[in-house]
């Protein structure tokens, strides 16, 4: 794996493999499909490709737009709306949990675990495709 993009959904922070992250992008100019189901709630168009988008971001600050983890998918590529992507960081950069350390109860589960960033705050491991919808987790 080469590392890790952090990124957060409300107030919690996220990560998931950076090898599934194509690039990043700002939320502007994503447009709402009337009429669509989840998990596809927008489209966007990334240099002249539409692109379908799911939206999770929390409208917490209708101001900011956030940002789009593109993702590629065996069937093309998709975005990913969050509130905030924070940092990308190397492998090493999340400290796993130790071995006798179980994924807490309760969470979705499109959580793979809860490791620590650098300062030692929790972060929520995903996997993308899961978080997207498109596979179950």
């Amino acid at each position: 794996m080469s590392g890790w993009v952090t990124f957060v959904m409300g107030s919690r922070e996220m990560a998931g493999a950076l090898d599934d992250v194509r690039e990043v992008v700002r939320a502007t100019g994503l447009e709402e499909l009337t009429g669509t189901r989840a998990p596809v709630t927008g489209l966007l168009e990334l240099r002249g490709t539409p692109v379908p988008v799911v939206d999770l971001r929390s409208a917490a600050d209708p101001a900011d737009e956030g940002d789009i983890l593109v993702l590629s998918t065996p069937q093309g590529i998709l975005g990913l709306a969050v509130d905030r992507v924070s940092s990308v960081l190397g492998p090493d950069e999340l400290v796993p949990p130790a071995p006798d350390e179980p994924c807490p109860h309760g969470l979705p589960a499109y959580v793979v675990e809860v490791r620590r960033d650098p300062a030692g705050r929790p972060v929520l491991v995903v996997s993308l495709m899961a978080l997207a919808g498109l596979v179950s987790a």
